[in-house]
């Protein structure tokens, strides 16, 4: 009898194959439960800390274009000894790489990360979402990258109070060049022959979590399956 792991990895797997599904919104909470350790084996180096949907300033990248919106990059991990940080962009379709999105996180990686959270400062000033933009924040400081006024959490719970701008043009970047270099990593269904090491195909991810709990088992089965496009099979959705 199916398990209610390989229930939901079996949904998972029929409904990609309809038109308007993205199965990389769905299942990035996988990817997610077994980046950290999944990074740190592959490039030899323990994380500290992910962030999800990490937001960077548009007009960091289009500076022809001012503006207070972001792009978003799916996770960004952070190395425990401060020497790199990860901009990961996770594809379920390799057809889904875009020449725009390598771009911005090319520019990106020239940008730096110090550069980055002076732009993310910029947007959490501009935003409305005080609350969801502070524990944002509080991970960030978590993670060593902002020095956060300790008064902010009282002007910003249950609801931003007078003086909440004041104090966060107080939010010290503690990044110093050198730390937290920016190296772009992709995970994607299949790793092109252009000797970059910079992609993780599906295949090694599978691998490397064969043998692990039941879920990853799971996981890793399904990961084979989808190095196959999406709709190229005839089956029952």
């Amino acid at each position: 009898m199916a398990s209610d792991v390989d229930k939901l990895f079996e949904l998972l797997d029929r409904w990609r194959h309809l038109p308007n599904y993205q199965l990389e919104r769905r299942a990035d909470i996988f990817f997610g439960l077994y980046l950290p350790e999944l990074l740190a084996d592959r490039y030899e180096q323990p994380i500290a800390g992910v962030v999800p949907e990490f937001p960077v300033k548009r007009d960091l990248i289009w500076p022809s274009h001012p503006t207070n919106k972001s792009v978003k990059v799916d996770y960004v991990a952070f190395a425990d000894d401060r020497t790199r940080c990860y901009f990961v962009e996770l594809k379920t379709d390799v057809a889904s790489r875009r020449d725009a999105q390598d771009h911005y996180l090319e520019r990106c990686g020239e940008l730096g990360l110090a550069a980055i959270l002076d732009g993310l400062t910029s947007i959490v000033k501009a935003s409305s979402a005080h609350q969801k933009y502070f524990h944002l924040l509080s991970k960030l400081a978590e993670l060593g990258c902002l020095d956060l006024p300790p008064e902010l959490a009282e002007l910003v719970f249950p609801q931003a109070r007078p003086g909440l701008r004041k104090l966060q043009d107080q939010i010290e970047i503690c990044v110093d060049p050198g730390e937290f270099e920016l190296e772009v990593v992709y995970i994607q269904p299949l790793v092109l022959e252009d000797g970059s090491d910079n992609v993780i195909g599906f295949e090694e991810m599978a691998s490397w979590l064969d043998g692990k709990d039941e879920m990853a088992r799971v996981f890793a089965q399904y990961l084979r399956r989808w190095t196959r496009p999406a709709g190229a099979l005839r089956v029952d959705v």
